[in-house]
């Protein structure tokens, strides 16, 4: 079988490209060479090699000056895409290297993931629209599983995890408070003691959620009974309830932000019942530049929550 060539004698480079590019735009060889920085002859000499490269005439002479054939046409057509995608692999690259492009997911608390992250992560995303992020909401041992198969790039969690494949910061320790609606008796206090709780109407979480022990534990070393009245799956149910004055409930300070002050009121609980928030990463696989930056970013909208 008789090997036919596709191409000429030498092989085409992206430069040789680039001059047919330019010349097929500006239809000169001087204004070719002015847009790419080179001297006339340089562009000619690339001109020569490229037509060489394909194999077939691409220009003619006419009057001193040279007219791209129809085969040329062709090819310029093609040549055209090569550079758009050459160019957006410029974009591309400039968006990863200032951080504005590419893709994230966060598996977070219901907590945090129901309403507050989508709030405080807003004005950043809004600046950085070719970011994609997924955000899921996860109880905390399920976060911790994510982040060691490398599933999610960022967990928030109010569980530690002792594992060489991921990595874990405590990035917060935020007080509990007591949530309660607007025109309770308690709502006049400064703070809540768990005492002040002994016969109230308790709203819950479900007996699964990793905060109801250290709750729990605040009211038995108080020697108070907690009357629960109602169990719910999120803690913004949680606060729908309160708000609606069916009962009390004690939550993060993150939660039920979005409620107006006569309808909702949060009171510090004493004694003081701390957790803390923990950001969990692959130790195996490091963190892109975007997902750096809303690392940072992240760690920024939770310092208002530390506690003194």
């Amino acid at each position: 079988m008789t090997n036919r060539r596709l191409i000429g004698k030498n092989t085409m480079n992206i430069r040789q490209i680039e001059a047919f590019h330019a010349f097929m735009e500006t239809g000169s060889v001087t204004h070719a060479g002015e847009r790419l920085g080179i001297s006339q002859p340089a562009v000619s000499k690339l001109l020569k090699g490229f037509g060489e490269s394909c194999g077939f005439k691409l220009f003619m002479r006419s009057n001193g000056r040279l007219v791209p054939t129809l085969e040329a046409r062709l090819v310029a057509a093609e040549v055209e895409k090569l550079i758009a995608g050459t160019e957006r692999i410029e974009r591309v690259a400039a968006a990863v290297r200032n951080r504005e492009w590419g893709q994230v997911t966060i598996a977070a608390l219901p907590a945090l993931a129901s309403r507050y992250l989508p709030r405080a992560l807003s004005p950043f995303l809004a600046e950085q629209r070719d970011l994609r992020l997924t955000l899921q909401s996860r109880a905390s041992p399920r976060i911790a599983e994510l982040v060691m198969a490398q599933q999610v790039d960022i967990g928030l969690s109010i569980l530690p995890f002792d594992h060489p494949d991921v990595t874990a910061e405590a990035v917060v320790r935020f007080d509990l408070m007591c949530f309660l609606p607007a025109r309770h008796p308690l709502a006049g206090k400064a703070t809540v003691g768990v005492e002040d709780l002994r016969n109230e109407s308790f709203i819950s979480l479900e007996r699964d959620d990793c905060s109801l022990m250290t709750i729990d534990r605040a009211f038995q070393m108080r020697g108070v009974q907690k009357r629960n009245q109602i169990e719910v799956p999120m803690s913004e149910t949680a606060c729908s309830f309160v708000a609606n004055g069916i009962g009390v409930s004690i939550l993060p300070p993150f939660v039920g932000m979005d409620y107006p002050s006569d309808q909702l009121t949060r009171r510090p609980l004493l004694p003081k019942t701390s957790m803390d928030i923990w950001l969990l990463t692959s130790s195996r696989r490091p963190l892109s530049l975007a997902a750096q930056q809303l690392v940072e970013f992240i760690r920024a909208a939770l310092v208002q929550f530390q506690n003194s």
